[in-house]
């Protein structure tokens, strides 16, 4: 997948173009092809973004109802895979091993909120437990 970066040419004032006129020149502005992979392998960017469809351990393998947003990240020669809203965070020396201990994280607590009752939680539980009680569509 490749993102475009838009780059502004010339400004000129809607007014002194003419909506209907074919022969008028209007200035379009261009786009620059952006590899992210690329760019974070050569730590241009800090961040990547990616969907998550599904979430596999030496085990298992499950299908997500909605992509999870994962963000991968390198700090101090470590690489992080995170997702705010599950309040997860995988680490590892390469983005495989981070993305592995992410996938081993989510599987944990979903077991875990799986098997914890609903009058046994309270304040962010409550939230997690709805999470995770719909996050897999089905085990593969």
């Amino acid at each position: 997948m490749t993102y475009a970066n838009y780059s502004q040419c010339l400004v000129t004032d809607r007014e002194k173009v003419s909506a209907f006129s074919p022969s008028s020149y209007f200035p379009v502005g261009t786009a620059q092809e952006r590899m992210p992979d690329r760019e974070f392998e050569n730590k241009t960017h800090h961040s990547q973004i990616i969907p998550l469809w599904t979430v596999a351990t030496r085990r298992e393998r499950y299908r997500v109802s909605k992509p999870l947003k994962v963000r991968i990240y390198s700090e101090d020669g470590l690489f992080f895979a995170e997702n705010d809203s599950l309040v997860i965070i995988g680490t590892g020396d390469s983005i495989q091993e981070a993305m592995n201990d992410f996938f081993g994280h989510v599987v944990h607590f979903y077991n875990y909120y799986k098997r914890l009752s609903w009058n046994k939680v309270t304040g962010d539980a409550l939230r997690l437990k709805n999470l995770y009680e719909t996050l897999f569509s089905e085990q593969e």
